[in-house]
Parts: structure tokens; C-alpha cells; sequence
């Protein structure tokens, strides 16, 4: 499955989302061993402001620096939680191939209608890069709380739910879990511990369907990173379909919010993680979609989808291919290539077994090329209306979609 831009706009990486304070003890009666606050406004003391900015500071050189003792020390040890995740956090990153780490103080424009926590709250931009993988450094926006401790200042916690929402931010594996990375070649792999059982046999599938696109895409790089983990509210969240109904899921990685695409990555549902009968065809899929990256934006989305799934069963024999295509299409009548998001939600697996079909009976009896034509017609078409697409496929295929799935069908049952 692709997902949106749109939908993903803020899909950047990021340290965990911690559990959010509990409530202000009362004003006569402060936590023990702190002080009394100051009379300012929840997360507006500004008296904290310049040893909070030192702090960034401090947390950046020590991320940089890969200095664990160093980077646990600026977070409040009373708030055990946020401990946990942060020392997780870092051992995480630890793992990746991170460069070009980097805080810096945000928008503060975007704390003015979120309700303060803390003594003082500051708007901080991470970034981050994954070395060979990503094309630029990618940037988050988020919200750190600081508290005073005694003398001193300490992080009580990175996120904030509200400005999350805002925002749409979504986990990476890295901000859930601790993870296990893997890489071979080109082929960046992150599992956590309840998949990593599986990560050498994944590995070895994941070549094998990086070899079989690279035959079909051959221009692309063959680089990316691929997610596996028993944790699905990433894919949850980017999904049209529901989890249950979800293998897997294509994304872009946004430098920044509105900014250009730094990687196209995929991640696939605990069960594919484990299914070694489906997760070749799945890995093959989700790839198509991770090579074309912008390509197929434009394309209706019987084609976007159409062209990975003819590419994922392309390693199955034609008649072998026109036989499964009409067992699985036996009662479908009528039925026309649906170019919206509805693909997704009115019947998704005839959508895709049908669009599937029609673009294996293009690439078998007109030539593959013919798709991909049509897949870089579609990108620079002046109209997406459903007119349009229709105008687009005649003007190319000489016939109607509608026309175009009669001779598919007819193709398949004829096997």
C-alpha cells in the first residue's frame, strides 16, 4: 500500500513519546526534595531560559559525542519513566548509522495556544540524518519540559501530546521499542524483540525481492531501510485500510514539515514479519512503491497499486498468473478500475486482484514498458478528475478503462 504525502507530512524520527506529567502537586504543598515554584505561569518560567537553551546544548554534544552518562544527565531523575525511554532511546540511535545530530530552539509561536507544563516549556527542533539512506538531514518539531531541580535544570519530558496532534507526528520503531538493526548491502533493516527472531531470514528475502524490482526498475538505487516490528501504530496511522486488512505500507520522510521527501521507506505488520510463505510477495510490493518514490503520485490508484502487485506475482509463470486471476476474479462482473482512495475501502482485495490483472495483461501482451509510459504520462497530466484519468488511458491505450478490464478478465479466464 502507498501512503499519502499529505497524510505524512510530519512523519520524521524522533525520540519516544513519554507518558505525560502527572498533575501539579497543590501550590502549599510542593513535591519533595524540589523547591517551591516560581509565581510565573505553568511552562512560562523564564528565569530557567538560558540554562535551559545550555541544555540543548549539552544533550546535543553528548548524542554526538555517543556520551550515554552525559546525555541521561540532563533528565530529571525523578521522572522514571522518561528515563527509561530516553536511555532506551539512545541506546537505539547507538545502533543506527546516525549522523548530523543537532537541537535547536523552534517556532516559539507554536507553544502559544498549548497549556504549559513544567516551570518552562521551549519549542526545540531535532534533527537527525541515517547515514546512506536518507538524501538530507530530516527535522522534527517538538516541545521539551524543563523543571528545576535544586541548583539545577534538568529535561522532564521531549514530547507534548498536544503539539503531537498538531503536528501529526508519528513513532519510528526507535521511539517504541528496544530494536535490533540489520544491514546487508544497501538494505537497512530495524526489528524489535519480538521480530528480530526472524531478521536473518528477512534479511535474505529482503535481497531477493530488492534483486527481482531492481529487473524491473532498474535506475533505482536499491537503498532503504525497512521496518518490522510488533508495534503498529505507524502503520495504523498511515494506512487507508485498517490494520487487520494491512500487509504493509509505503511512506515518504519529509526533511521537515512541508519540505522535500529525504527517503522512502516501508514498514510490514508482525504477522508478514513472520509469514515466509506471503512476506516475499509483500516485500516485492512495498519495494515497487519505495523505487518509484514521486513517480506515481499522480497516477490513479488502480495503477500505483496495480503496477507493484503485477511486479510482486511477476515471479510466478504468466498462465500460472491468469489462473490465480481468475479464480480470485470468478464473480467479479462490471466492475470498473476505481482511481480514488476508495480502492482501499470499498473492496481491497478485489480492487487489487483487479488491478493487478489489467497490468499484468498490459505488460504480457503489450510490453511492460507500456506501464511505466503510463505511469510517467499520469505524472505530468493536467487533471486528476476521474475524467481525466479516463482521457489519459485512451489517449495511450487506444480504449476505455472499462473496455481495458473486459479484455483483462476475458485474458485471465481464458487461461
Amino acid at each position: 500500500m502507498r501512503a499519502s504525502r499529505a497524510l505524512l507530512a510530519c512523519l520524521l524520527l524522533l525520540p519516544t513519546l513519554a507518558c505525560q506529567a502527572g498533575g501539579q502537586p497543590p501550590v502549599d504543598s510542593p513535591a519533595p526534595d524540589r523547591p517551591e515554584r516560581s509565581a510565573a505561569p505553568d511552562g512560562k518560567d523564564e528565569s530557567l531560559r538560558e540554562e535551559a537553551l545550555a541544555l540543548l546544548d549539552e544533550r546535543e554534544r553528548a548524542l554526538a559525542a555517543g556520551d550515554r552518562e552525559a546525555f541521561l544527565a540532563t533528565v530529571d531523575p525523578d521522572e522514571l519513566g522518561f528515563s527509561a525511554t530516553q536511555a532506551r532511546w539512545f541506546d537505539n540511535l547507538a545502533r543506527l548509522p546516525v549522523s548530523g545530530v543537532s537541537y535547536e530552539l523552534g517556532d516559539e509561536d507554536a507553544l502559544a495556544e498549548v497549556a504549559g507544563r513544567g516551570d518552562l516549556q521551549l519549542p526545540v527542533e531535532f534533527t537527525m540524518r541515517l547515514r546512506g539512506f536518507d538524501r538530507r538531514p530530516v527535522t522534527q518539531q517538538t516541545a521539551w519540559t524543563f523543571v528545576r531541580s535544586g541548583d539545577d535544570v534538568l529535561l522532564a519530558d521531549d514530547r507534548d501530546r498536544a503539539v503531537d496532534e498538531e503536528t501529526g507526528w508519528i513513532p519510528a520503531p526507535w521511539d517504541l521499542a528496544h530494536i535490533e538493526v540489520r544491514r546487508a548491502g544497501g538494505i537497512l533493516g530495524v526489528f524489535d524483540e519480538d521480530t528480530s527472531e526472524h531478521a536473518t531470514y528477512v534479511m535474505s528475502d529482503l535481497a531477493d525481492a530488492t534483486a527481482v524490482v531492481k529487473r524491473h526498475l532498474p535506475a533505482w538505487s536499491g537503498r532503504y531501510v525497512a521496518y518490522g516490528t510488533s508495534d503498529t501504530t505507524a502503520i495504523g496511522a498511515m494506512s487507508a485500510m485498517s490494520v487487520d486488512d494491512t500487509a504493509g505500507v509505503a511512506f515518504p520522510v519529509l526533511a521537515r514539515e512541508g519540505g522535500p521527501v529525504a527517503a522512502y521507506r516501508f514498514a510490514v505488520t508482525p504477522t508478514v514479519v513472520g509469514d515466509v510463505i506471503s512476506r516475499g510477495l509483500v516485500f516485492r510490493h512495498e519495494l515497487v512503491h519505495v523505487a518509484l518514490a514521486s513517480t506515481d503520485d499522480r497516477s490513479p490508484v488502480w495503477l500505483a497499486e496495480g503496477v507493484a502487485e503485477y511486479v510482486a506475482r511477476s515471479t510466478m509463470p504468466v498462465d500460472e498468473r491468469r489462473r490465480i486471476a481468475a479464480f480470485q476474479l470468478s464473480t467479479a462482473t462490471g466492475r470498473t478500475l476505481e482511481p480514488s482512495r476508495r480502492f482501499y475501502t470499498r473492496d481491497p482485495a478485489l480492487s487489487y486482484n483487479l488491478a493487478a490483472l489489467v497490468c499484468d495483461y498490459l505488460a504480457t501482451t503489450r510490453g511492460e514498458a507500456v506501464l511505466w509510459d503510463l505511469v510517467r504520462t499520469f505524472r505530468t497530466a493536467r487533471s486528476s478528475s476521474s475524467a481525466g484519468t479516463e482521457e489519459v488511458v485512451r489517449r495511450q491505450l487506444g480504449l476505455s478503462t472499462d473496455e481495458l478490464t473486459a479484455q483483462a478478465l476475458a485474458w485471465a479466464r481464458a487461461a
